[in-house]
């Protein structure tokens, strides 16, 4: 497992490399070019320290304490709806100038994991009623919170998001394929009224439609991303002389691939998606390899919602996906983003650490998984 470990952390700092010097040249002409790097490189830095802690402990000492982690998320999500939170672009996402929402993606995983852990047996092997009761209502209570809570701000994406990642868990864990069917209802039936309820998502379907006919409003961002990446060709216009980037609106956040498509061609472009895919085979290895369930649903779990973020981000700057407002793994700037994918990238290394020599099958008994006399069998390498 050292091997994967390797490539995974060579992976995630060849992106932040990347990140850091993308945002330098996006926000270039900005007054407040010192400023978002100051913060950018503050935040990676923190980032970084809290991986390093993260993959030195382990990671189920995390896991015992995921009601907590799952309390502070809420109480935070809470404090955003709250006078103290900040209303920005159309939504109130941050409070004290953090985005809770990314951080909250951590207690969700670690929860569907420990629930995945202890109940699994009964998705698996109980009756249909059981099964139902154990592999999707109850774990559909728990995460309706969350769920809630990013409605009220809007954050659509990041609802979505946290949505696929529930149910591929609970996949994971032994929900049968067929129960699948009622979250991607709910989900279909959340998109309409979404439609009907939003002027905001009627104008944004309608750009994604036909952006040519509203280049000046909502088709605009799709429209110069598209310019931006045809600009940069095979080999880019080279690094700081990238001109429709300083067009596009939040190209240092959502839309940071045309940068990068611009001015380093396609080539660059392509090694980011490549980059995703090779954290994505990673986590399925120390998944597969884990010393317990609990350690491979949550390995399962975060390589998903790197990759699926990924890919929705991806969709949405080559006007494959409505615009969902999703930053781009380790690459977009926002100091909150970077933290929380490395605390993750963190909890990954520690699985990775303490998988076995060879890849044992993992343990699939009902019962608690924190015993004490389980948390202390397992060596680290």
């Amino acid at each position: 497992m050292r091997s994967t470990s390797i490539l995974l952390l060579l992976t995630v700092s060849l992106l932040l490399a990347l990140s850091f010097t993308m945002l330098a040249s996006a926000v270039m002409m900005e007054s407040r070019f010192s400023s978002f790097v100051t913060v950018q490189a503050t935040a990676i830095a923190a980032g970084a320290a809290i991986m390093c802690g993260l993959w030195r402990s382990d990671y189920r000492r995390w896991l015992q304490w995921h009601w907590w982690f799952y309390g502070i998320a809420i109480v935070a999500l809470l404090l955003v709806l709250s006078p103290a939170g900040t209303y920005r672009n159309g939504a109130q996402r941050w409070v004290f100038g953090i985005q809770p929402a990314e951080f909250a993606k951590v207690p969700l995983l670690l929860t569907l994991a420990a629930w995945g852990s202890r109940f699994g047996p009964r998705m698996r092997f109980g009756g249909t009623v059981s099964t139902l009761l154990w592999g999707l209502v109850l774990p559909g209570l728990v995460i309706v919170p969350f769920l809630g809570l990013l409605y009220k701000q809007p954050d659509r994406g990041t609802m979505m998001l946290f949505g696929m990642v529930t149910v591929v868990v609970l996949l994971l864990s032994g929900m049968p394929k067929r129960f699948a069917i009622i979250p991607t209802l709910l989900g279909a039936g959340l998109g309409v009224h979404f439609y009907n309820s939003s002027k905001m998502v009627r104008d944004r379907m309608d750009a994604f439609l036909h952006p040519e006919l509203f280049p000046q409003t909502t088709g605009s961002q799709a429209l110069k991303s598209l310019a931006a990446l045809r600009e940069g060709g095979l080999d880019g216009v080279g690094l700081g002389s990238g001109v429709i980037k300083l067009t596009i609106p939040e190209q240092h956040t959502d839309f940071i691939l045309p940068v990068i498509g611009e001015e380093l061609g396609l080539f660059f472009t392509l090694g980011v998606l490549v980059a995703f895919v090779v954290i994505l085979l990673c986590s399925v290895r120390i998944a597969a390899r884990a010393a317990d369930v609990e350690g491979r649903l949550l390995a399962g779990g975060i390589g998903f919602l790197i990759a699926c973020q990924a890919m929705i981000n991806i969709a949405v700057v080559t006007n494959s996906m409505i615009n969902k407002g999703m930053p781009l793994p380790f690459v977009s700037r926002g100091g909150s983003s970077a933290v929380s994918m490395m605390i993750l990238i963190g909890l990954l290394l520690s699985i990775a650490r303490r998988a076995p020599e060879t890849a044992a099958a993992p343990r699939r008994s009902g019962r608690n998984p924190f015993e004490t006399s389980e948390l202390e069998s397992l060596p680290a390498q």
